[in-house]
Parts: structure tokens; sequence; C-alpha cells
């Protein structure tokens, strides 16, 4: 999924100055808020800045939020901005004339070079006033949905200089830098502008971001070597609350019931603190979840033999289809009959208490197709841990069981295989082997040595097998249907050349930039709604190139008719066909998939690496009433792709 989430993170626990007692676990939290990013809000590792002990010194803070997200091009407006500080925080006292109302003292947050000499004086750390500045500018180009995340304090009672009273406290004493060099370090931004200093970052009135604070103004920031008290109890919650529907400042009250125990009160300021957390950005739609509906033993699926679905198929309900906010299983169901787009299930055990949710995930497929899997020796005792064969192997991996029914068989020779798998020092190597697959065309899969990566890529190629090979037996519209492939200019959309796609397959000598256009061909009498996904056999990349909307009052596939994707007057931009740079040669299909009735098909889509690209945006089914004048009815078509990197001209 395309994941507008950017970040700046950053986590120092060792500091310049010898007068400033180092931290323990300052880089850890901030390396921990970066996984938790990437793993559960499947944020790119590219949208994310991650600063640590030395590389957060003040200029090189300041340069990279302007960089990565004042000046990022990437980021729209409305796009969720989190800026995280885990480190030291410190007071100084406020000079003449540094804010409106009321004298204080000023608040910090120490940089790396914290109370060191630089270029214009002494570093005062990034005070209140520059960083409310900041805030501001990014506000103003890339709108308001700012969180700002700080696991430091600001202490009014300076600390004692005994290790007791300095240790596992994220706060320091400024004992050189003067109130002059808070002027000398004050960002451009922030001069002339009005500021109102006596609450410090802590001022709820504050328009352009929201605070999300480890304690109360005065309180203590802890930590100890697992992490900061108050960035573990965050991402702890996370793990307990629905956050797509959490507030703010409901989720400040709930990291406060946590961490009370220890005097330590996370607070929650500005004037959005009541939207929901980073406004719901990062929290889209599952398409891998669908709608389910009916009575509580019984439910009507909203996924049929089209998507896979046979007698026996299982799957877990949920309460909502967010990515990235705690969604457990509430209760199990096996599929009993099964239509073109839906299907009816009843519950797996009657005697066990369930709940009711709206929302399906497939648990195990009980495919009938088998995926046939070489395994060389030395990988033997990797394959019985993937596959979860011991007895007390209960292991999910990516929150799928192991055992989700894809049918995978071990076979002794490469030769009768679908996938070859071997373990090497540092990866796992995997080799498409599907006899579909062009023979020149068998390229390896290398994957970092990771035994949930490794689990992962073996079920998304079992997957994408089954997926290639599925079809209708009846095919009831495989002889009215056909593909055409043209190339096209990119500037005008227009086709340019012939058909590329002749007796089923097509190959092409790929340039750099080229774009195509595929031509859908209905020769039935029935009105059609498609789905064109692209399978990428080097890989288990499978994409929609073309899904419909349902709320087109005909279907788009109009019965003796044509439909263009791509070309001039279709709305839909040229193709882009995937062509890794290090590969001379890419395989790939382009798989038709036709029903009589709007259904959803993203859940077909996945990718072998964690961020590649965005999903097609997909909305859900809607249960459709079945015409007994008009049955529902489905089938495929299938082409082969080869492509081969285009010589350069001289």
């Amino acid at each position: 999924m395309a994941s507008r989430v950017f970040a700046v993170l950053i986590g120092i626990d060792d500091y310049k100055s010898g007068r400033i007692w180092n931290l323990e676990a300052c880089a850890h939290d901030a390396q921990r808020m970066k996984q938790w990013l990437m793993q559960d809000l499947q944020v790119p590792k590219e949208n994310i800045a991650l600063l640590l002990n030395q590389e957060a010194t003040k200029r090189r803070i300041e340069d990279t939020f302007m960089s990565h997200l004042v000046n990022n091009p990437a980021i729209a407006n409305g796009d969720a901005l989190i800026v995280y500080f885990a480190g030291h925080g410190s007071t100084l006292r406020a000079p003449p004339d540094w804010c409106e109302g009321k004298l204080g003292s000023v608040q910090v947050l120490c940089p790396y070079d914290h109370d060191t000499k630089g270029p214009e004086g002494r570093i005062a750390g990034i005070s209140d006033r520059s960083l409310f500045a900041m805030l501001a500018e990014l506000s103003l180009v890339k709108g308001d949905n700012i969180t700002l995340i700080l696991d430091c304090c600001f202490l009014k009672a300076q600390l004692g200089s005994s290790t007791r009273d300095r240790r596992f406290i994220r706060y320091t004493p400024t004992s050189k830098a003067t109130p002059e060099d808070l002027f000398l370090g004050l960002w451009r931004g922030a001069v002339g502008r009005r500021f109102k200093g006596e609450f410090g970052f802590f001022q709820d009135d504050c328009q352009s971001h929201v605070l999300l604070a480890a304690c109360r103004p005065g309180e203590k920031a802890l930590e100890w070597k697992e992490g900061g008290k108050f960035t573990s109890e965050l991402l702890t919650m996370k793990d307990a609350l629905p956050l797509h529907q959490m507030k703010s400042s409901d989720l400040s009250e709930h990291l406060a019931k946590g961490l009370t125990h220890i005097q330590q009160h996370p607070v929650c300021v500005g004037q959005r603190k009541n939207r929901v957390f980073l406004n719901g950005v990062p929290f889209v739609a599952d398409a891998s979840l669908v709608p389910v509906n009916g009575e509580k033993d019984r439910l009507r699926l909203e996924m049929g033999a089209m998507h896979g679905v046979v007698e026996g198929t299982e799957f877990s309900v949920h309460e909502h289809n967010r990515f990235g906010s705690i969604n457990p299983s509430l209760d199990s169901f096996r599929v009993y009959e099964v239509y073109p787009t839906w299907s009816l299930a009843r519950r797996k055990s009657m005697s066990k208490p369930g709940g009711r949710g709206s929302w399906a995930r497939i648990t195990r497929w009980n495919s009938r197709t088998p995926f046939r899997v070489y395994v060389k020796k030395t990988c033997s005792s990797l394959l019985g841990r993937l596959f979860g064969r011991s007895k007390n192997s209960e292991a999910e991996l990516d929150g799928i069981p192991v055992k989700e029914g894809l049918n995978i068989v071990q076979v002794e020779t490469s030769a009768k295989a679908d996938m070859s798998v071997g373990v090497h020092t540092r990866d796992v190597r995997v080799q498409n082997l599907d006899h579909l697959v062009p023979p020149t065309a068998h390229p390896l899969i290398r994957i970092e040595k990771d035994r949930s990566r490794s689990g992962v890529i073996l079920s998304e190629a079992a997957r994408f097998h089954m997926h290639l090979h599925r079809t209708n037996p009846a095919k009831p519209f495989h002889e009215s249907l056909g593909m055409e492939i043209f190339r096209v200019d990119p500037h005008t959309q227009r086709r340019v050349g012939p058909n590329l796609l002749v007796d089923g397959t097509a190959a092409i000598s790929h340039s750099e930039g080229a774009r195509y256009a595929v031509v859908l061909h209905n020769h039935s009498d029935t009105d059609l709604w498609p789905y064109l996904a692209y399978m990428d056999s080097n890989g288990v990349d499978i994409q929609l190139l073309y899904h419909p909307q349902p709320l087109y009052p005909m279907p788009p596939l109009r019965k003796r008719s044509y439909l263009d994707i791509g070309c001039t007057g279709s709305g839909i931009p040229p193709l882009n066909f995937p062509f890794p740079d290090h590969q001379q040669q890419e395989s790939a299909f382009l798989k038709l998939f036709v029903s009589t009735s709007y259904t959803s098909m993203g859940l077909l889509e996945q990718s072998s690496t964690v961020h590649s690209r965005p999903p097609t945006p997909v909305p859900p089914p809607t249960p459709v009433v079945e015409s007994k004048d008009q049955p529902q009815n489905w089938d495929t078509a299938l082409a082969c792709v080869i492509m081969r990197r285009a010589r350069a001209k001289s």
C-alpha cells in the first residue's frame, strides 16, 4: 500500500559534551518507532529520516527537517507528518524580549552537540520558539496533520549531581550556554514572529500541530535499558487500542493510565488534539478483508469461486478492515456452499462462544491445485519450520498461519517442481519453475535470511501459483474473450505499431520509458465486468492494472464490443509493465478475470517487497442478489508477456 506518512525520528543517547549525562535507550526507541511505522503502518523506508546520536546535531536536525519534510515534493497537503524526539530536554533562563506574556524559562530539545561551542556561539538546543516556527512553516505548505512526539522532560527544579539523581531521567541541566545563545541559535523564521512562551512546548491553542508529550511540565520522563517508559507504553498501546478510531487526546489518557504508578502523566495539547490520531491517514482499507453479513452462526462471504474460494475454505471474522490498527480474530468460519462471487459459511465450532464481525480474512484457502516445491538438502530443516510440520508449531507469518491450505507439496527433483528453494549463508534463494513460464525466464529471487520473510515468500508463491492456474471449468466465455497489446506514445497515448500479442504470447523488445495499452474484446452476448492483473513470474508480485468502479451504470466491457485500457480517450493512463533494472529479461502474465456482476478483486494483489508500489484503490463489493433470469458467472483469459531489454543505440 502507499502509506501517506512521513517521519523524522531522532534518538540521542551519547552526547558530545562531557558535562551531559548519557542516556541508554533513546536511539533504541527511535529505531523501534521506525520499525512500528514500517511494519504496522507500511511506511516506506524512504519516507523515514532517522538521526541517531552524533548524526543528530542541531544543524543536521534543522537541515533534515527542511529537506525531508518542508521541501519534500513527495509530500501532499494532508499527509501525516511525525517528528519524534527521544533524548534530553533542558531549560534555560529566558532572555529579555524573548516572548510575549509572562517571562520564565525556555524549554529546549538537546541535540547531540548541545551546550558545546558552535560557529555562532554555544549551542543552546532547539528552543520551543524555534521549533514552533519550524512547524508553523511546515503546516503552511503541507497541512496541519503534524504530530510532535517528545520523550523527554523539562524540569522546574535542577537535578542534583549524583548518579542516582540523573540516571534514567531524560533531562539535563545546561551549564555553559547563556540566554543570549538562544537568540544566536534562533530559527530564522522565528525572528519577528509572535510567540507566547509561558507554556513552552505545551501550548493548547497551537494550530500547526498536535503535541504528544511523555509527561507534564515539571515531571520526569523516565527510561530503562529496554526503552523510555513513555515510548514503550505507546508501542504497547498500538497493540491494544483501535488506533484508526482513537483521538489523540484519548490516546494520551490511555498512556497516562499505564504510567500513573511511576508518577509520569503523558499529555496531549493542540487545537487538533480531538482529531483521530494522525488524522486516520495511515489506517487505510485493507483489500484482503472483505465484507460478511448474515446470522451469527451462518454468514455470507463476498468472495466466491472467482476469488479462489472452494468448499472448505476457512476465514476469520474481524471488526474492521483497516491497516495498522489492532484487529483480532473474533470467530472462525468454514465455507460450505460456493457461488461465482460469494459463498455461504458456518461457524467452525458451534460449542465455543464467538464474536460478531463485519469483515473476513481468508486463513485457509483449501486449494485443489498442488504447489510443488523442490527443496535442496540444506533446506530440509528450514522447510519443516516454515510449513509448521513440527507438532508444536503454531507459528504465524505476517498474521497468516503457515498451514493455510495452499496444498504445498515437497517433490524429490526440480524437474517435477513449480519452485525450488535453496538456503545459503546469507540468503534464501527461490526460483520459479512453473511450466507456463518460458525455460529461459527462471531467474533466482534472493531473500534476506529471515525466518518470517522466508516463510511469507513461500506462502505468496503458492497463492501466486493458485491464482495463475485458476479457471472456471465450465469456460462460459473462454472462446469469447480476447486481448491485444500495443505500444503507446506516452505523450499522445496513441497506439504505435501492430498488436504485440500473437498466439497468446507477446515478445517485446523493451526500452526505458516504454508504455503500453491493452485492448480487451468481448465477443459474447453478455455485458461483463473485467479485472486485469499483471503477474510477474520472476517473483510473486500481482498488480491490478485495471479494476472497474462499482458505481459504473453499466459493465465496462459491453457485449460484442471492446475496452481500451491505456489508449487515448480511455481515461486511463498508459500502462507501465515493471522491468527491474538489474534484469535483461522479464516474463509475466496478463490474467483477465470477468464476471457478470461487480465484485472486488483487491485481495489478489501482493508484492515480494514490502513497499514496492501503491496498490490499486479498490472499493469493497456490495452484496448482489442473483437473478433467476441471469445467474452469475465468471471466466478468465491468460496471456504471456516476455520482455527483453532493448540494446541502446550507439
